[in-house]
């Protein structure tokens, strides 16, 4: 719990602002905002998961025109194999992201049902 407290907090102030917001908007908008929100950190999650995933391990970059040459260097195969195989990490952003995106659409959908 402790771990977790800033997505925690995080989660009840936009809770309450919303609470806030309903004698000016109907719950339904406020229901909506909150779903919103909440894709939004799911889609910040998915990003903080795949920046960890070496995507990008073993590209080489295009030389361009007036460029010095790169050297040619092999590429060691096992190496980027290793780490494109590794196991996913879902570092402290993505827990972040991830609780924040789970409480918001589970309050947005059980409010506008």
């Amino acid at each position: 719990m402790k771990r977790y407290r800033w997505a925690l907090l995080t989660l009840a102030v936009i809770v309450v602002a919303g609470l806030l917001m309903l004698p000016w908007q109907s719950l339904l908008v406020v229901a909506n905002t909150w779903f919103m929100l909440g894709l939004v950190f799911l889609m910040g999650a998915a990003f903080f998961v795949l920046e960890k995933g070496h995507l990008f391990a073993g590209w080489r970059r295009r030389r361009r025109k007036g460029e010095e040459p790169l050297p040619e260097e092999k590429v060691p195969v096992r190496e980027v194999g290793r780490l494109k195989n590794g196991p996913i990490v879902v570092n402290k952003y993505a827990w972040f992201c991830l609780i924040n995106a789970i409480g918001l659409i589970v309050l947005g959908i059980a409010f506008t049902v």
